[in-house]
């Protein structure tokens, strides 16, 4: 089990928020580089990182802080919110960003997700599927969680076939440590081409177990770790 700390970057500092609501925000940390450091010296080789003013807007509030991190020796960083054009998925992998998460637009315009089809790397590529539980059915969320689709996370997967990693967050349960949505994993897994990372509710070792027992590879850690409700040892131990 591959397992990724997360460091969420609001307003240029490290938070989490509680099922996606930007109202309902908790800081951790006021310098994301020294909470990098935090998970280097503790053994970690790669973290993952989300802008979250970009995810919302689609700008660069956060860009001179990512590409800081993207200059720590030693660590790989994997990088979503608010990449929303070719030029900037390009700008960031050249910044020794190692992956890019691609999630409104690559969701709502076709167009943009035929560039990256065409102009970057498969395993450069994640696809952040943050999807909400409406009438039972797993829907696709948008702009930083704040619009819900009509579009099935299953339907869109089959649709885009050539798709290998993807980012599954149950936005319902994402910051509440209640657990994770081990049925749309387990259903997702069943797609044997996908490599799955796993987000949102883990709160606890029998979780990261839980994950392992559905034959999970991967999967982000984030507000359990900030609340101490799993040490990073015990987390590295796992890895």
């Amino acid at each position: 089990m591959n397992i990724i700390p997360a460091i969420d970057v609001l307003d240029g500092k490290c938070v989490r928020l509680l099922k996606g609501d930007y109202a309902n925000v908790t800081e951790y940390n006021n310098d994301p580089l020294a909470q990098v450091q935090i998970f280097k010296n503790s053994g970690f080789k790669s973290i993952h990182i989300v802008d979250l003013n970009a995810a919302k807007t689609g700008g660069d509030e956060n860009l001179t802080i990512i590409k800081k991190i993207a200059r720590v020796e030693g660590i790989d960083i994997q990088v979503g919110g608010g990449i929303r054009t070719l030029d900037k998925a390009k700008e960031l992998l050249s910044c020794n960003v190692k992956k890019i998460i691609v999630g409104t637009a690559a969701i709502t315009d076709i167009n943009f997700r035929n560039e990256l089809k065409k102009n970057i790397n498969i395993d450069d590529l994640i696809f952040g599927l943050d999807f909400n539980i409406i009438n039972n059915n797993p829907l696709l969320s948008v702009n930083g969680w704040t619009n819900n689709t009509n579009i099935n996370l299953f339907d869109y997967i089959n649709e885009n076939s050539w798709i290998k990693n993807v980012l599954a967050t149950d936005i319902s349960v994402d910051g509440t440590l209640k657990g994770p949505n081990l049925g749309v994993y387990k259903n997702l897994l069943q797609d044997t081409h996908i490599n799955l990372i796993a987000s949102g509710g883990i709160g606890s070792m029998d979780d990261i177990n839980n994950l392992k027992s559905i034959f999970c590879n991967e999967c982000v850690v984030g507000k359990a770790i900030y609340e101490n409700k799993i040490s990073l040892k015990d987390l590295l131990n796992v890895n």
